[in-house]
């Protein structure tokens, strides 16, 4: 939870609200590269939030059965996701113009991570929530992030990398779609 939903969409939404980003488009700048430059600097943020949340880990006890491999795993997956999900807030962003969306995109994700087995074992599920816990791909992401700590498992990695692709590809679809859309003429 701490990676998911740290974007710069705020900013952006507040130079959408006030008139700068319509500056920005009279320049001869490549428009991918106004979100683009945006996605890069959160990448970088999602790296540094996600090193404390993993040293907090180990000196709680957290052990990682897969050693430093298992670690630098566990931060680039936790990295990815955090980036594939922001394209979210920037859709919102360049969608709406309104900054209380983007501070509200966020509560998107709740459901997602509510509705998984992120308190228990998914075994431990029954009916509906089981069912919509085997939906829901945050649970292949939680799944694959927990293997780290006891073991290498490739099918569970696969499946996270799987759920992760799929949720970035749709964000950032989003986040690109509504960019053409704002800077068309």
């Amino acid at each position: 939870m701490t990676v998911t939903g740290i974007s710069r969409a705020h900013s952006l939404v507040l130079d959408v609200q006030g008139g700068y980003f319509d500056r920005l488009l009279l320049t001869p700048v490549n428009r991918w590269a106004l979100l683009l430059g945006m996605f890069v600097a959160d990448t970088i943020v999602l790296l540094f939030l996600s090193l404390p949340v993993l040293g907090m880990g180990l000196a709680l006890g957290v052990r990682f059965a897969t050693g430093a491999a298992g670690m630098v795993t566990f931060v680039a997956i936790v990295t990815v996701w955090g980036l594939a999900y922001t394209g979210f807030p920037y859709a919102i962003a360049l969608r709406t113009g309104n900054p209380t969306a983007v501070n509200n995109s966020f509560l998107l994700f709740f459901p997602l991570v509510f509705l998984t087995p992120a308190w228990m074992p998914r075994d431990a599920l029954t009916g509906w929530l089981a069912a919509i816990a085997a939906w829901n791909p945050v649970t292949y992401i939680i799944e694959g992030l927990r293997t780290l700590v006891v073991g290498w498992d490739g099918v569970a990695l696969g499946k996270t990398m799987a759920a992760v692709g799929g949720i970035g590809a749709l964000s950032q679809y989003l986040a690109f779609s509504a960019l053409r859309s704002r800077t068309r003429p």
